[in-house]
């Protein structure tokens, strides 16, 4: 795997602390707006809701973070392992695969959880709601021939 450039891995390292210290993501409200989740009339009141998922690596075992959009509907709280439409999941969905207990930062709070990927059953009542809350989803699905993954946090 190709190691990212400097400047990168320093903004995804600000944009973690960014997340757990002031429970706000600049990265998140870019996502948001390129989306189209800043559609939503309650946007402004969302503020690109983010949260850190830290989980343990799968082959090193040491512990990985990343600064992900989460949504909430019906009760579930979840992240979805898009990719941008790769054809391999993200390497945090892998890991959670491999060990499903995490750490989450969300609303400035640490708390562990462990999570589930959604059954079929719930992503056929999720994916649609998504979808019509941020649609550049739909276009992942349909770069992609994998079903993207939506992680439950429990």
């Amino acid at each position: 795997m190709a190691r990212l450039p400097l400047a990168t891995r320093m903004a995804m390292k600000l944009d973690v602390w960014s997340v757990r210290f002031t429970g706000t993501s600049f990265f998140m409200w870019v996502f948001a707006r390129r989306t189209g989740l800043a559609r939503d009339p309650d946007f402004n009141s969302k503020k690109a809701p983010a949260l850190v998922l830290t989980t343990r690596g799968r082959k090193s075992g040491r512990q990985r973070s990343v600064v992900l959009p989460y949504f909430t509907f019906d009760g579930h709280t979840f992240v979805v392992g898009s990719k941008g439409g790769a054809p391999e999941d993200p390497d945090w969905v892998r890991n959670l695969r491999a060990a499903p207990d995490a750490l989450i930062y969300m609303g400035r709070r640490a708390r562990t959880v462990t999570t589930r990927f959604a059954s079929q059953a719930e992503r056929a009542t999720l994916w649609p709601q998504l979808v019509r809350q941020a649609p550049t989803y739909a276009g992942y699905q349909q770069a992609t021939s994998r079903e993207i993954p939506l992680v439950i946090i429990g």
